[in-house]
């Protein structure tokens, strides 16, 4: 009896194993896992949950780090993951290949941390030109006066936030995996106010 209660104990074990053990992540677990790597900073992480094959012109993830050696785009990394939140990710499956989360976003204000960084690098720039330097003495001392001014306006704890929700789109991948579409709803959910931004550089 003892014998026959063990194996259908292992049995029974086995079978709840197999069933958990085939359940691809549901897509909010997805996009869960990736707000907290972009909390940590983590961006090679957070790109394992983002669609490869994207056709999308808006955004591609992919490219965030391009460069990430420069102190420009360190800052900006760093900004992205400054004081980062999210609240509970709600899902709508669309259909066997294609689902919808959307969940409550709050992070850096891009466009008010950029207009405000941009104010200081203008007057920067009026004062160096007021200065006897070369033009490469006035080149390299720009350079280094805007990316310190960027890298203290990203990484400020007490920049401007703003929080929007944001309905992020899944789909599987070849292997039935949800990865989340590089579009411009994921812009929108790393960088707060990215249109803003856009448009604000476009006039210069």
């Amino acid at each position: 009896m003892k014998k026959f209660i063990s194996l259908f104990t292992l049995g029974l074990a086995a079978i709840v194993l197999t069933a958990c053990g085939g359940q691809e992540p549901k897509p909010t677990n997805v996009v869960t896992s990736f707000m907290e790597a972009i909390q940590a900073g983590d961006f090679e992480k957070a790109s394992t949950y983002v669609a490869t094959n994207t056709d999308s012109e808006e955004f591609n993830f992919a490219n965030i780090q391009e460069g990430k050696e420069d102190p420009a785009t360190a800052a900006l990394l760093k900004g992205i993951s400054n004081n980062y939140k999210f609240g509970k990710p709600e899902e709508k499956i669309i259909d066997d290949n294609n689902a919808e989360v959307t969940v409550e976003v709050t992070s850096l204000d891009f466009a008010a941390t950029m207009g405000t960084a941009m104010e200081e690098i203008f007057a920067i720039a009026f004062e160096l030109a007021m200065e006897d330097q070369t033009e490469e003495e006035y080149n390299t001392v720009m350079e280094e006066k805007s990316t310190e001014i960027l890298t203290n306006a990203m990484t400020n704890k007490e920049a401007e936030m703003v929080t929007r929700d944001v309905t992020l789109t899944l789909t599987k991948d070849d292997e039935g995996n949800y990865k989340i579409v590089s579009n411009g709803q994921l812009q929108e959910a790393v960088l707060g106010n990215a249109q803003e931004v856009e448009e604000m550089l476009g006039d210069f």
